[in-house]
């Protein structure tokens, strides 16, 4: 039986959060064709995250311009895995530094806070989860810190 989620920051169907959740469901769909690398910084991450086709790295740098936005607004994802509880809980804490590149994004995340050091590698984590395993990875709750 599937567990329930609770959604400790609502549970988005504007048209806004449908078209991230249409480019982040792509993404998942071609997660083969996509390539991770993670430079571990010692307040946070630096990463770089690819495509095999300029198409697909559109819809990357579009989903990171979107996530950045919802970001910044506070407008939860995933608000049932208590590790993207946590990352909009502590937002205002977190840096968050994004570049398009020519086949996708490099993003720098990072923190004054040495507890929420562990979060934001929680997050890069995750993200290769997904990259790596699409779907599968889309529905499994995340790594999280030893804290939360």
């Amino acid at each position: 039986m599937k567990a329930k989620r609770i959604y400790k920051h609502g549970h988005g169907s504007d048209e806004q959060h449908k078209q991230d959740q249409a480019l982040f469901s792509h993404l998942l769909e071609h997660h083969e064709q996509l390539h991770r690398e993670t430079q571990l910084l010692e307040n946070g991450i630096k990463s770089t995250t690819t495509a095999d086709t300029p198409e697909l790295a559109k819809v990357l740098q579009d989903h990171v311009v979107g996530m950045e936005k919802r970001f910044g607004m506070g407008r939860a994802i995933r608000s049932w895995d208590p590790l993207f509880a946590a990352l909009f809980e502590y937002k205002d804490e977190i840096s968050m530094e994004y570049y398009a590149i020519e086949k996708g994004v490099e993003a720098v995340l990072t923190t004054e806070n040495p507890k929420l050091v562990e979060l934001i590698k929680c997050h890069d984590e995750t993200l290769h989860g997904f990259v790596n395993k699409g779907f599968d990875a889309g529905g499994e709750e995340s790594p999280k810190p030893s804290w939360l």
